[in-house]
């Protein structure tokens, strides 16, 4: 869909725009993580569905602004350059971007860590499959969201959220988060090599608030070593 009139932001508030949403949609999925633990499933499985469609505005902002947020880090002995502006990704142009666009590029992102953390599936990882292939995924995770909110009616049936079942809502929520946590590591691998540590921007904080949800059995674990200490610390 295109018609919008193209519009340029800063560097600097690209980045302020991909930490609100990275933020939010951490924030999302520790909100359906209480609601899960408090019956209520229904609503916790949209709150996912919020959060996967935040964290793919955040992809098309990293995706359009990236080049230029390596400028200034002297990556791999370039020279620095200056950030330049930012072309608003078409995505983000307009507040009624359809939900079930922002979730196809959510669920494709998801969808190449199958090969990351599966070597059976590895190919995965290098040749994804084209965006138009999640339409039916995205669809589906659209009506997921509005089952956890509204009451609806079809013939004789009416559906509502408090009805929604538990079954596989915590898997719902562990995907979503691990998902987002791969993507703040692609953003930390980005930087790491950067001469001077001190112009990396640092998502960290985001990290270690997703992570009792992505990998709890590993937060767990380096919470009791770190036990009599001041617990994780920024670098």
């Amino acid at each position: 869909m295109s018609g919008a009139q193209e519009e340029e932001i800063s560097a600097e508030f690209a980045r302020h725009w991909w930490k609100q949403l990275m933020a939010n949609a951490v924030a999302l999925v520790e909100d359906a993580a209480l609601l899960a633990s408090n019956q209520s499933p229904g609503r916790a499985q949209s709150l996912v569905v919020l959060a996967m469609e935040e964290l793919a505005k955040a992809r098309w902002i990293y995706e359009a602004a990236q080049r230029d947020w390596n400028g200034p880090l002297c990556l791999y002995g370039q020279e620095h350059r200056p950030a330049g502006p930012i072309v608003v990704p078409e995505g983000l142009r307009t507040t009624r971007r359809p939900h079930a666009e922002k979730l196809q590029v959510a669920e494709q992102f998801a969808s190449g860590l199958r090969g990351f953390w599966d070597p059976d599936r590895r190919i995965e990882y290098y040749e994804l499959p084209d965006l138009a292939s999640f339409e039916a995924t995205a669809w589906q995770r659209n009506l997921d969201k509005q089952a956890g909110f509204y009451v609806d009616r079809s013939a004789n049936l009416v559906s509502s959220p408090l009805h929604v079942s538990a079954d596989g809502v915590a898997d719902v929520i562990r995907r979503a988060a691990k998902v987002i946590q791969m993507h703040l590591i692609e953003d930390h691998t980005r930087q790491q090599d950067a001469p001077d540590a001190g112009l990396i921007d640092s998502a960290e904080d985001l990290h270690w608030a997703v992570m009792p949800y992505s990998d709890p059995e590993l937060y767990a674990d380096f919470m009791e070593r770190a036990s009599g200490t001041d617990g994780p610390r920024s670098r």
